[in-house]
């Protein structure tokens, strides 16, 4: 199964996160310097379970820094 970056966008949005930094995200760029709060990382652990059947672990979640790790992750 493969994600493409802008399907990990939409997840960000359905997690909450506001759109204008989701469209400004790098994807090799960590996530908590671009306006995504370590605090949101539930959130999006969430909406990635609601729409790819996903379960990402806690401990597995804090190694995820950028959209490129998300990426890598969810195309195992």
């Amino acid at each position: 199964m493969g994600v493409t970056l802008e399907r990990l966008a939409e997840i960000f949005v359905r997690a909450g996160i506001k759109k204008s930094v989701v469209d400004g995200l790098q994807a090799d760029v960590p996530l908590t310097k671009q306006g995504v709060d370590s605090v949101d990382y539930p959130a999006i652990l969430v909406a990635i379970k609601d729409a790819l059947g996903v379960e990402i672990g806690d401990k597995e979640a804090c190694e995820l820094k950028t959209l490129v790790d998300f990426e890598k992750r969810l195309s195992k």
